[in-house]
């Protein structure tokens, strides 16, 4: 039997005078203090940080991002490290951001990129200015300074004479003759800007085994073997060693910003129809004007069109194993994006691949390596406005290895669907992010293997793994060939809309293996559909949350589902945060709801609302695993006998329901008297509470609140 305790009305006013209603104040603490104290522990006592000498521990892992051993050891710290994503998105993506410019080159969707990805993955850089040059240049005289900085000549002489051909600049002029005068120097200036971010990029490699960089571009199936080192690719890890970074970032980053500048200077130019096509040392250069355009992305260096609704083929806004960069800029209309095998619409492996589409209802389709995916590189996919429509199979919506991928939506009501392996997906020390500024979306991981070829063990091949939806995992080789190497950074921002989430396995804020995966929800009512290892859960060293800001929510587990809605295993960071609303959480026949096992740290915290929750009975809310090695230091390995662990449950606020005996409402339940949890530190904790607030600074120098 559990320790219950249940309060009279009288016990309900005194509970709620003695801890103080509103923002915490001294001498009081506030809600989540005051629950841990139920087991004496304090803030400082929660999370760990791994020992030298703990045998059997993974250590000597790497491609580890800088936050994730400091949230280890400050679990709390999870909420400031997601919000401060989730900011970045609202201020950078909001329209009457994107609408201003102020310097010329330091732009919200410049900066955008830099926080959301760049910074998170190497931080040398604080968004100031992409440094871009100002001077104005025509389009020919840009073009042939292109084919000067590439190596190539632009007059040949021979025999004492200039040849009669080829004459580059004769030929510039008549193709550049259909351009409309008011749009040759903005292009010109985007021209000349890419061959400077071109430049660093190719300083990025310079150390890089040409064979190596070319082995990583086209690489394009790591997702498949990935998480359980099926397959060792040391060309990665020799790739890696060789590359400076702060090169390949810089010309990311100048990359966004000479798009963004373009699209400003071109936003109200009204040119009709036109055709230019070039083939230059960096591949070709295609302009387009107002007009039905079907445009062939294959080899381009960069691609802009002025308008209309247009149809891209193939490989756009993605280099060809070989090359470097690649951009594609539209400035309106409803547009079809129609990849094939190939990665396209903002993908960088080993490169930087951009796309910006300004304005217009535009559908993307792809297969792999797509929409934002980032391998060794940085890969963009930015559409300022319009409902828009995402569907591609594998590795793309926000997927990185070793790089960043950025899906970047502003505005209106969009549809994503991927297979497996996207939507902010965190792959080996890379960071996936997909940042929805507004409107009602709908966000789908397809669960059904028979059409993914991802059959999930833990539903009996029944479910996909999905790795979808703010997830990251890297590559697990401790039981295979020992190169273990730390998943990155998955994030999935939405700021505001009702939104949708379905996926299958390993989803919705999920981590693996020294992996991170966010979801956080600014506002709305939104539904969370998923299986096992979903929402706010994760298993082997890791960390995953799902935080929601607002609205009436609804998290339910499906097909048979466990080990989700806040489950953490085998020392993870697994919290579901809840803010306001009535909500409704459904695992029918699967544990959760703050359920600890193997010394994680997991929490549930609900903060208003009359919730209700429905569970298997003896799933009780709050619930930390006991096991007999934590209490075992006459063994091969400690590690389990000096970590500690919580399960914690926390509800604030309102008439709540429970359908299991363990919980009830304005009630606290903890381990029973007898429970051997308490002398190995793994501490089970419920509490339902009529009122109250909880600080999520992490706060760990703060002295105990009060005593137990």
């Amino acid at each position: 039997m559990v320790r219950r305790r249940e309060m009279s009305p009288l016990g309900v006013i005194l509970f709620t005078v003695f801890l103080g209603i509103g923002a915490p104040v001294a001498g009081h603490a506030d809600a989540l203090d005051d629950a841990l104290t139920h087991e004496g522990l304090h803030r400082a006592d929660l999370g760990w940080s791994p020992r030298g000498y703990w045998s059997r521990y993974p250590a000597d892992i790497p491609y580890k991002l800088r936050h994730f051993d400091a949230i280890l050891a400050q679990p709390l710290a999870t909420v400031t490290f997601t919000r401060t994503a989730a900011a970045a998105a609202r201020v950078h993506l909001a329209a009457d951001a994107l609408a201003d410019l102020a310097d010329g080159s330091s732009g919200h969707l410049y900066r955008a990129v830099q926080q959301l990805g760049v910074d998170r993955k190497f931080g040398a850089f604080r968004a100031y200015s992409a440094n871009l040059d100002t001077a104005r240049v025509d389009l020919v005289d840009a073009i042939l300074e292109l084919h000067r900085r590439a190596g190539r000549r632009t007059k040949y002489i021979t025999f004492g004479n200039e040849a009669d051909y080829p004459n580059l600049r004769q030929d510039l002029d008549a193709v550049a003759a259909t351009v409309p005068d008011p749009a040759r120097a903005p292009l010109g200036r985007l021209v000349l800007d890419l061959v400077d971010a071109h430049e660093w990029v190719e300083l990025a490699f310079r150390n890089v085994d040409p064979s190596d960089r070319l082995a990583v571009q086209r690489r394009w199936d790591l997702g498949v073997g990935m998480t359980d080192a099926l397959e060792y690719f040391p060309e990665f890890d020799d790739a890696a060693a060789a590359l400076d970074e702060a090169s390949l970032w810089y010309g990311g980053l100048r990359t966004v910003a000479a798009a963004e500048r373009a699209a400003h200077a071109l936003r109200d130019l009204h040119s009709g129809s036109f055709t230019f096509d070039w083939s230059s040392p960096l591949g070709w250069i295609r302009f387009r004007g107002t007009g039905r355009d079907e445009i062939r992305g294959h080899d381009s260096f960069l691609i802009v069109d002025l308008g209309g609704n247009d149809r891209y083929a193939g490989a756009v806004a993605a280099p060809a194993p070989g090359r470097s960069l690649a951009v594609l800029l539209d400035l309106a209309g409803a547009d079809a994006y129609v990849g094939d095998e190939r990665p396209t619409q903002g993908a960088g492996l080993a490169a930087v691949g951009v796309l910006v589409d300004v304005a217009g209802n535009d559908r993307y389709e792809a297969t792999q390596c797509a929409q934002g995916m980032g391998s060794m590189g940085l890969g963009v996919l930015a559409d300022l406005a319009g409902a828009d429509e995402y569907l591609s199979r594998f590795s793309s919506q926000a997927a990185a290895f070793l790089g960043v991928g950025l899906l970047l939506d502003a505005e209106g009501g969009d549809s994503y669907r991927v297979e497996s392996e996207g939507q902010g997906f965190g792959a080996v020390g890379g960071v996936g992010t997909l940042a929805d500024r507004s409107g009602n979306d709908r966000y789908e991981a397809v669960r059904d293997p028979a059409v993914t070829g991802r059959p999930s063990s833990h539903s009996e091949g029944r479910v996909s793994v999905s790795m979808a939806q703010g997830a990251g995992a890297g590559r697990r080789g401790d039981g295979g060939d020992g190169h273990s190497w730390a998943g990155g950074l998955g994030q999935l921002l939405d700021v505001e809309g009702d939104d949708t989430y379905l996926a299958g396995n390993w989803s919705q804020g999920v981590g693996y293996w020294f992996g991170t995966g966010l979801l956080h929800d600014a506002s709305g009512n939104d539904t969370y559909r998923g299986v096992v290892w979903s929402q706010g859960s994760g298993a082997h060293f890791c960390i995953g949350a799902l935080i929601d800001e607002g609205g009436d929510d609804r998290h339910l587990i499906e097909e048979k589902g466990s080990a989700s809605v806040a489950f953490g295993h085998d020392f993870s960071v697994s919290l579901l945060i809840n803010q306001g609303g009535d909500d409704v959480y459904d695992i029918p026949e699967g544990d959760g709801l703050g359920y600890s096992i193997n010394r994680s740290v997991v929490m549930l915290i609900d903060t208003a609302g009359n919730d209700s929750y429905r569970t298997k009975e003896g799933n009780k809310p709050g619930f930390a695993r006991f096991d007999q090695r934590f209490g075992d230091y006459d063994t091969t390995h400690t590690y389990f006998a000096e970590a500690s662990a919580v399960g914690l449950f926390l509800d604030l606020g309102g008439a709540d329901e429970y359908d299991v005996a363990e919980a009830a409402n304005d009630s606290v339940w903890l381990d029973p008297p007898d429970s051997p949890n308490r002398e190995v530190r793994n501490l089970s904790i419920g509490v339902d509470r009529p009122e109250g607030e909880v600080d999520w600074r992490p706060s760990p120098e703060r002295p105990p609140s009060r005593p137990r």
